[in-house]
């Protein structure tokens, strides 16, 4: 079994092809490469004249609930111990994977003063990134699509709902089934869920930026 699997989420013709090949270029340059990719794309390919890529499982319909429907089904589908989500519009820097399976494999190092009990566990991991186009106004992010100078970063800590982007939060493929995977359906589902998550389980902080969302 790989250690990740990385569950890509694609929209035709909502992400630009070059968009989604400049994410999987991402992918394929990782110094870590202990992987699989479950591609799959919201509806039938309404363009023909490109070429995927990678294969891609397609849905007959548009579910049109921001890929989290897809993303349900890569959980159920993925072997990789650790799901990583990703959509057409994310990059990884070369070094991600590499810097998420360091912190998986460190031994813990925080404890509950008085009682010793590990508060750090390697159940989840959370990692910065940068958002090209975005910036915060009264704690919600605006979208500048103009303008890709504007950047937000996201450390993802505390997690919730406007610190944290869908693909920054990696836990275990056994925890995500636990829960009955990609339960939230609605827009912005990533942040209730992966607050839950990180409160119930548990999680690391990588303290680097490692990909970027645009």
């Amino acid at each position: 079994m790989p250690r990740f699997s990385i569950i890509l989420i694609h929209y035709q013709p909502t992400i630009p092809h070059a968009i989604l090949c400049r994410g999987l270029d991402s992918l394929k340059a990782q110094t870590y490469q202990d992987f699989e990719l479950l591609a799959y794309h919201d509806g039938p390919l309404t363009d023909t004249s490109v070429q995927m890529p990678v294969p891609m499982i397609c849905s007959d319909q548009r579910y049109d609930d921001w890929g989290h429907s897809l993303r349900d089904m890569g959980i159920r589908r993925a072997t990789g111990d650790y799901i990583i989500h990703f959509n057409a519009d994310n990059i990884l820097y070369p070094n991600a994977l590499e810097e998420i399976s360091r912190a998986i494999d460190r031994p813990p190092r925080v404890f509950e003063q008085g009682t010793q009990r590990v508060l750090d566990t390697s159940a989840i991991i959370i990692f910065a990134i940068l958002c090209r186009g975005l910036q915060r106004v009264n704690n919600f992010m605006i979208w500048f699509r103009d303008h890709p100078e504007y950047t937000l970063l996201l450390t993802g800590n505390p997690p919730r709902q406007n610190f944290i982007d869908a693909m920054q939060l990696v836990m275990r493929r056994d925890l995500w089934l636990a829960e009955g995977g990609w339960y939230d359906k609605s827009t912005a589902g990533d942040g209730p869920m992966y607050e839950r998550f990180a409160t119930k389980y548990g999680y690391r902080s990588v303290d680097q930026v490692l990909g970027e969302h645009f």
